[in-house]
């Protein structure tokens, strides 16, 4: 690893490390007051703006009012999250921002078949709340990747944790078929499996796909799990209408 991107990842768990602390002695009030900041931080990140703008236009949807639109979805997300680490799952007030609208029913139907569902989503979706909302009407677990820096698998245990809804991941050191089975045993199950397969892999790691004008290399995972068990793949979204 080169001295840039140890730096990066060693700033970045530090900083979700305080935010996870920050949110955890605050307050309602501190945690809003948090948002009001990013947001702030959002409007100044001239190379990250840049680079949306860059990938908005290449596919071919670019406008300028989506860009802060963007930054506020992550930033909600962000929030939620921290309410969570404030007062608990039940009492944060996130399970009452969420609904579902009446495709929710290509869900249950889905679920009908007996197979089990694979249930994809971006990362900025609800990330990892998603899981306990739709719990109360499907039984989900939300697939952790193992990380390999012990700091941000911690982070991210916790964070699932805090989501309060079914968390599985591979054991240390787990062989690709070893990550593979924990995925199917709760397919197997019947169950739903939560996965946000949107991280791209290197060369040897997955099957290169042509996005935003360069070659980007994604997993196969979700399909070979689709395959061996018949579990159908349903993707999902969610946008922010009304306070909701």
């Amino acid at each position: 690893m080169n001295f840039a991107r140890y730096l990066r990842k060693k700033v970045t768990c530090r900083t979700l490390r305080l935010g996870q602390q920050l949110a955890q002695r605050g307050n309602h009030t501190s945690v809003e007051h948090l948002r009001k900041i990013l947001i702030g931080f959002a409007k100044i990140a001239v190379p990250l703006r840049r680079r949306l703008e860059r990938n908005m236009k290449l596919a071919g949807i670019y406008q300028p009012h989506l860009i802060d639109a963007h930054f506020q979805r992550a930033i909600d997300q962000m929030i939620m999250l921290a309410h969570v680490f404030r007062a608990g799952f039940p009492e944060s007030g996130c399970p009452e921002l969420f609904c579902f609208d009446d495709s929710f029913a290509l869900l249950e139907q889905a679920y009908s078949k007996g197979k089990g569902i694979i249930n994809i989503a971006p990362h900025i979706c609800g990330y990892p709340i998603y899981p306990a909302i739709v719990s109360q009407r499907i039984p989900c677990a939300m697939y952790l990747r193992r990380n390999k820096d012990p700091r941000k698998m911690q982070l991210n245990i916790e964070i699932g944790k805090a989501g309060d809804g079914e968390l599985i991941y591979p054991p240390d050191n787990a062989s690709k078929a070893q990550r593979l089975q924990v995925a199917i045993d709760v397919l197997r199950e019947g169950k739903m499996l939560f996965i946000a397969p949107d991280t791209p892999r290197k060369p040897h790691e997955g099957i290169p796909v042509t996005i935003f004008d360069r070659t980007a290399y994604f997993p196969t995972g979700v399909f070979i799990m689709s395959l061996r068990t018949g579990a159908p793949i349903v993707p999902v979204t969610w946008h922010w209408e009304g306070g909701k």
